[in-house]
């Protein structure tokens, strides 16, 4: 997961940092938000009650904070220089925020005074940063010789940049010896930084010579691997097709179809460029991923052909497992089960410890099923049913039971299916086992037992506030009272193993996760819910297992979804399912495909919804709850509805884009859901289908008591209008 950072940017402060000697800024924190308002009913909220927090120095605390990130730094100061330290628990919080405002204010002293502070609080979670800060300081006074060598120092221990701007570092420490050289280290080593074409100029007006053609491909490496592929296809056009070395031409070639198929554009083109340079490279990835990008222009056949190659000529190599295994997954996602036989027969035998094994019995299973050969099915299956998982375990018992249903063996069927419900409640196969049971004559509860015990390790019921005397918990009232919720959740993430261990570990976890809600974090609870719970959501949720199901599965920012989910006549829970699956209630969430945000909202399609609601884009706003909600809510909501309220068919258009999704019903909506869902050939839109299903199933156990029916017909007539985005 990726953050937004502070209002003070790293590449904005790294812009004017070398013109006028302003500090660099720190990789830091999303923007602040408040948290959320506690209920009126309580005069006495849990931060009152921690005995050591003084309110008034909190608000003072938070609000010199808001008009830091407002860039208001005569506030921040006049805020600051009215606090109390003593009366803070988060001394540590004050002493940050004043060097920083005194380092953006040009006050160097002033800001090595409160750093030099910092440096002796070890356990805060500033510490890391506060040599870096201490490094800006003496670049600010004018020490350029001292801060280089600093810079030098905590280059070669952070040289990830993780804590630091090493960019803007290595910058400034050609500026405090400044040579052509230096200058080009940084335009080769930092060719997306903001200050890179600065470097790139000077190092021209010290007599350096141009980037050469080999410059521009290493600086088109570094670019790709940091996913800035519309910059690194820039930089490799730079390079002349005529005039160079064979081997750079290859390496030009070679990154360019890289590229193309990294960024999942011109598949065509990534095509010829890698299948072009393979043999002269001896490079068995080079074949494999033109072969692949084959695959996703839509020529299989060629595909397969070039897989076939990749097997016989590189066999001993990864790529040559995953190409075997691939050239049957492609014949049997376009319905050739006959012909997906053989390679995937192959794929096992040839490769029995590869990373495929698992789906090459599950797609060689499902082709004796699609083929009608049931022993020759049952024996793939049966290899799956062993697993624990319920997408591995839960499908390979379904199945199986689905083979006994089609021998008319019924009381093996009923019992196949028990057992998938019972071993796997609310998973996908649970569903489809219920809904086959009831075509059976059969009814039984989601947990495939009468009267099912609630399950799970203790979880207090109420918050013990003597815990509150915790310095972790007094550290995260006060930044709460504050309105820095996202600080507060940081620093209970970071202390949280400490404080479960001195304290009764029930108690602790219900204080850890109370604080966590006040703070407005819900992603921190839902993962501490999944991992700690223990069965406690395989069973009821009653008594304390009905605590853990109620923080595994959150009415996240409910005033909002109650709001807005009828935007897009949204049923209740729905909004959370695919929350849920798609950032686990992170507002600061961004994916490898720039979806962004709670919802994971794509900025292109976000416009096109904002156009439709009648309000302004702003792809800031995407990072905001509200913001995101409301745009999020309309068009997942209209989805739903083109596909007839089908869960499944709403949640698959939604990662797929719903082109696809009515595609799929085309070709296979005689079919019932479970086959329909297995022959989706985007497997990652396939188990997103499965897993919000499931999702909302439990939402609407758990807080609409109602027990969700999976239909098994398909309603393959979807609305024909303008949603195809």
């Amino acid at each position: 997961m990726r953050h937004l950072w502070r209002t003070l940017a790293l590449c904005v402060v790294a812009l004017t940092a070398a013109a006028d000697a302003k500090p660099s800024a720190r990789k830091a924190d999303p923007p602040r938000k408040a948290a959320p308002k506690t209920p009126k009913a309580s005069a006495k909220t849990a931060p009152e009650r921690a005995h050591k927090i003084d309110l008034a120095a909190a608000k003072r605390l938070g609000d010199a904070y808001r008009a830091y990130d407002a860039g208001e730094l005569g506030k921040a100061h006049d805020l600051l220089a009215k606090l109390d330290d003593k009366k803070l628990v988060s001394t540590d919080y004050a002493l940050w925020l004043r060097g920083m405002v005194a380092l953006r204010s040009g006050d160097a002293a002033g800001a090595q005074k409160q750093f030099d502070k910092l440096a002796k609080i070890a356990d805060s979670k500033f510490a890391p940063e506060v040599p870096w800060r201490l490094a800006d300081c003496l670049w600010l006074e004018g020490d350029r010789a001292g801060a280089a060598k600093a810079y030098a120092r905590l280059i070669a221990r952070d040289n990830a940049g993780s804590v630091g701007d090493v960019g803007t570092a290595k910058f400034r420490i050609a500026e405090a010896k400044p040579s052509a050289a230096a200058y080009r280290t940084f335009v080769l080593d930092h060719p997306s930084h903001p200050l890179a074409a600065r470097a790139e100029k000077r190092m021209l007006e010290l007599g350096g010579a141009p980037l050469t053609a080999e410059d521009r491909l290493d600086r088109a490496k570094r670019l790709t691997a940091a996913h800035d592929w519309d910059e690194s296809i820039a930089e490799l056009a730079l390079i002349p097709a005529t005039g160079i070395s064979d081997s750079l031409a290859l390496q030009r070639d070679y990154w360019t179809g890289t590229t193309l198929f990294q960024m999942r554009r011109r598949y065509g083109d990534a095509a010829k460029l890698l299948l072009g340079v393979y043999a002269k490279m001896s490079s068995p990835e080079a074949m494999f991923h033109g072969a692949r990008a084959l695959s996703r222009a839509d020529k299989d056949d060629e595909a397969i052909e070039w897989y076939r190659k990749v097997v016989a000529t590189y066999p001993r190599t990864s790529w040559a497992e995953e190409a075997q295994f691939l050239s049957g997954w492609l014949e049997f996602n376009r319905g050739r089960y006959k012909e997906a036989i053989k390679p995937l027969e192959d794929s096992l035998a040839k490769y029995p410890r590869s990373k495929w094994v698992d789906d090459g019995h599950w797609f060689l299973g499902m082709s004796h099923y699609f083929l009608g050969q049931w022993d020759a099915a049952r024996k793939e299956l049966a290899a799956l049913a062993k697993f624990r998982g319920a997408l591995e375990g839960g499908k390979g018992s379904y199945w199986l039971a689905r083979i006994d249903e089609r021998l008319k063996k019924k009381d093996d069927a009923i019992a196949g299916y028990r057992d998938t419900v019972s071993r796997h409640p609310f998973s996908w196969y649970a569903l489809l086992a219920r809904a086959r049971l009831a075509t059976l004559g059969v009814k039984i509860g989601p947990f495939g037992v009468d009267s099912p015990a609630p399950q799970g390790p203790k979880l207090a019921a109420e918050v013990d506030e003597k815990l509150a005397s915790d310095e972790l918990i007094e550290r995260a009232d006060e930044l709460i009272a504050a309105g820095l919720g996202v600080d507060a959740g940081q620093e209970l993430s970071r202390n949280e193993k400490a404080f479960l261990k001195r304290n009764d570990r029930g108690a602790a976890f219900a204080m850890l996760l109370d604080r966590y809600r006040k703070a407005g974090n819900y992603n921190r609870p839902w993962l501490l819910a999944v991992v700690y719970s223990g069965s406690a959501l395989d069973g009821p949720p009653a008594e304390d297992a009905r605590r853990w199901w109620e923080n595994a599965y959150p009415r996240a920012y409910a005033e909002l979804v109650d709001k807005y989910q009828d935007l897009g006549k949204n049923p209740d829970g729905y909004l959370h399912s695919i929350m849920r699956k798609e950032s686990g209630f992170n507002p600061h969430d961004i994916s490898y495909a720039d979806a962004q945000g709670l919802l994971q909202m794509i900025p292109p399609t976000t416009m096109r919804v904002a156009k439709a609601l009648g309000i302004p884009y702003d792809p800031g706003k995407l990072y905001e709850p509200e913001y995101n909600i409301k745009t999020g809510s309309w068009y997942i909501g209209h989805l739903l509805q083109k596909f007839k309220g089908q869960i499944p068919f709403g949640a698959g258009s939604f990662n797929s884009g719903p082109r696809p999704v009515m595609r799929w019903l085309d070709l296979y909506g005689d079919r019932e859901v479970d086959e329909l869902v297995e022959l989706v050939p985007y497997t990652q839109t396939r188990e997103y289908m499965k897993k919000v299903t499931e999702n909302y199933a439990r939402y609407r156990y758990l807080y609409a008591n109602e027990v969700y029916e999976q239909p098994l017909v398909v309603d393959k007539h979807y609305l024909d209008n303008q949603l195809t985005y």
